[in-house]
């Protein structure tokens, strides 16, 4: 094995690949989905979380 040789190539399958999983653009639009749809939800989803713990605090697990 050479150490000081070009490097083996890839083939350009692998190559095709390896650039679908490593790009970013896939869950940047994942992430800013689900902000958006965070902030479409965001009064119902407060008020169920305020819902949730006063009921937990209220049946005396606390």
């Amino acid at each position: 094995m050479n150490e000081s040789g070009p490097p083996a190539a890839r083939p350009s399958g692998a190559r095709a690949v390896r650039a679908l999983l490593t790009d970013p653009v896939l869950p940047l639009a994942f992430l800013g989905t689900a902000a958006v749809a965070a902030a479409l939800y965001s009064p119902m989803l407060t008020w169920a979380i305020t819902g949730g713990l006063a009921g937990y605090s209220l049946s005396g697990s606390v």
